[in-house]
């Protein structure tokens, strides 16, 4: 690979800061803004909180659920475009910013147009794209910053991702405060799913030296803080690490696209029901196994980010949170293994990726 020719794209506005909230109004700007969230942001009395900072809402959508699929993103599309307005403001984990995308994208033909765009089954034009502010409640996702919107079909057991160049959104407002709230476990299946954002951007074909610089200064933050975090839910100081170590990934990991991890995840997922953040973690030890040695500048990535070339220190990481990297302990044997593999072929991800699954 050839490091010294590069580019490096990322359009998105960055607001970062405790109670950056407050000044949502100054980027709404006066325009009709539909709120995106989730029922969780309704039960905090946050929707109330964000209407005593600005008048310009016009509707509120806050039945997104976690995993957003195609049978529950049309109604929500349809409600959407009954009514006129110029902004989506999106407050709250991966599902929510998702499902803003998909929202955000339009033209005469309604749903069935950004369907299709997300199975591949048109080209990628005639269409327009509402701005988008993205708000995030959860420190994983990074969709906040990239260009992807991930969309699921449980009942065909597939997973499909929206990728359109401008579907970038126009503000990222992070704000650690409002993680505090966030449970263990969604904490730490969030900061796993950072961790592998960070790690799939650097064992990555479209990796350059920008992308890496974020991934190590990424996964440095989530070693560093996510244990303690586990334990101290509450400390404001280890939400913001992790917080930056989520929006660091994102600026990696939305110029490289993830890698096998990741391909792997959503086997794992929909096959097994295994929460993302974790399907597409627990391999990481066996990736950082297979790569080491082949690839100079993966090696200098990983001893900057582990001190050592070997995948011990992220082993004892994912043991302290209670998350195993043996394949049975998520009911997948060996027939599992060989559909899983399977899965793989024609896998974008999986071109994306230096590394190979091998056991």
């Amino acid at each position: 690979m050839n490091l010294n020719n590069f580019t490096y794209h990322m359009p998105t506005k960055v607001v970062y800061g405790q109670n950056s909230l407050r000044d949502i109004d100054t980027y709404i700007n006066h325009r009709k803004t539909l709120l995106i969230t989730s029922q969780g942001f309704v039960t905090r009395g946050l929707i109330d909180e964000v209407n005593t900072y600005t008048n310009n809402i016009v509707e509120a959508i806050s039945n997104i659920k976690s995993h957003p699929e195609f049978v529950d993103i049309e109604k929500i599309y349809n409600q959407a475009h009954q009514n006129q307005f110029e902004l989506i403001v999106a407050i709250g984990g991966g599902s929510v910013m998702d499902t803003a995308k998909f929202v955000a994208v339009h033209n005469n033909k309604g749903y069935q147009f950004v369907e299709n765009l997300t199975k591949g089954k048109i080209e990628s034009k005639d269409y327009k794209v509402i701005p988008i502010i993205s708000i995030p409640t959860t420190a994983g996702t990074g969709s906040e910053v990239s260009p992807y919107s991930t969309i699921w079909d449980m009942q065909s057991k597939q997973k499909y991702s929206l990728n359109l160049p401008d579907l970038f959104c126009e503000i990222a407002i992070y704000d650690p405060v409002l993680t505090l709230s966030v449970s263990k476990q969604i904490t730490i299946q969030t900061g796993l799913d950072t961790l592998s954002h960070a790690l799939e951007s650097i064992w990555n074909k479209n990796a350059n030296p920008v992308t890496i610089s974020y991934a190590i200064r990424s996964a440095k933050l989530v070693m560093g803080n996510l244990v303690e975090l586990s334990n101290d839910l509450q400390n404001l100081e280890y939400r913001s690490n992790i917080m930056k170590a989520c929006m660091y990934a994102g600026f990696a990991f939305s110029n490289t696209q993830t890698a096998i991890a990741h391909a792997m995840s959503y086997y794992i997922t929909t096959h097994k029901n295994i929460d993302h953040g974790v399907a597409c973690s627990f391999t990481l030890p066996m990736l950082i196994d297979n790569i080491i040695g082949q690839y100079d500048f993966i090696d200098d990535a990983l001893q900057e980010i582990f001190g050592e070339l070997s995948s011990l220190k992220l082993r004892y990481l994912l043991n302290e949170l209670n998350v195993s990297t043996n394949f049975k302990d998520y009911g997948i044997g060996n027939k599992d293994l060989e559909t899983l593999k399977a899965s793989l072929e024609n896998s974008q991800r999986v071109n994306n990726s230096l590394v190979n699954f091998e056991l």
